[in-house]
C-alpha cells in the first residue's frame, strides 16, 4: 500500500513538473502541489498473534470441514468393442452369376430359415432357389424371429412374407409376416 501512495504522489509531482516546463515562462514559479495524506498501513501475517484456535469450540458462524467420505469400491470399466465410429467396410462385390431381386418386389408365403452372414448379421435364406440369402432390416418381426430362433442357434424353418429392397448392389428383406413351420406340416 505504501508504495501505491508513493507511485502516485511521484506521478502528481511528475505531471506538475511538466505543466510547469511546458508554459514556457522561465521566471515563473512551480504550482504548489496539495498535501499528500499517507494510507494506513494494514498489519502483516507475522504481525497477527494466533492463539488458542485450535482449543476453542467452533463458534456458531464459523464454517467446519465436512466429514470425510466412506471408501467406496469402483468397479472397472467394461472394454468397449470395436470403434462405432469407424464406419462399416461395404461388401464384397457380388459374382456376375448370381442374381439380385428387384427393390420393391413383395415375397408371400416363402419358405425358408434364418441364419447368421459371415459379419454375425441374420439373414433369410430362401429354400430352392438360387437367389443370394437376404438381410434382414431392423423391425418387431425380425425381433421376433431372433427372440423364438435364439439368433438362429435353433434350427426351425419359417414361412414369411415382405418387402424386397436394394442397396450397394445386395438385397435387403423387411418383414411383413412370420410363421413357423411346425416339424409335424413339413409333409403336407
Amino acid at each position: 500500500m505504501r508504495r501505491q501512495g508513493l507511485a502516485a504522489v511521484l506521478a502528481l509531482a511528475a505531471g506538475a513538473a511538466w505543466v510547469w516546463s511546458a508554459s514556457g515562462e522561465e521566471g515563473a514559479e512551480a504550482p504548489e502541489l496539495p498535501p499528500v495524506e499517507e494510507a494506513p498501513a494494514i498489519p502483516s501475517e507475522t504481525d497477527v498473534e494466533v492463539s488458542g484456535v485450535e482449543d476453542a469450540a467452533p463458534s456458531p458462524g464459523t464454517i467446519t470441514p465436512p466429514l470425510p467420505l466412506p471408501e467406496v469400491e469402483i468397479p472397472p470399466i467394461a472394454p468397449v468393442g470395436p470403434d462405432p465410429f469407424k464406419p462399416r467396410e461395404l461388401p464384397p462385390p457380388r459374382p456376375a452369376g448370381t442374381p439380385l431381386l428387384e427393390e420393391g418386389k413383395r415375397l408371400f408365403n416363402r419358405e425358408g430359415r434364418l441364419e447368421l452372414d459371415d459379419e454375425g448379421e441374420p439373414v433369410f435364406v430362401l429354400d430352392d432357389t438360387g437367389i443370394e440369402p437376404l438381410s434382414l432390416l431392423r423391425n418387431s418381426w425380425r425381433e421376433y424371429l431372433e427372440s423364438v430362433t435364439g439368433l438362429a442357434k435353433k434350427e426351425s424353418r419359417w414361412r414369411v412374407s415382405g418387402l424386397v429392397t436394394r442397396y450397394h448392389n445386395r438385397n435387403y428383406l423387411l418383414l411383413h409376416k412370420c410363421v413357423r413351420i411346425m416339424p409335424e406340416e413339413e409333409g403336407l
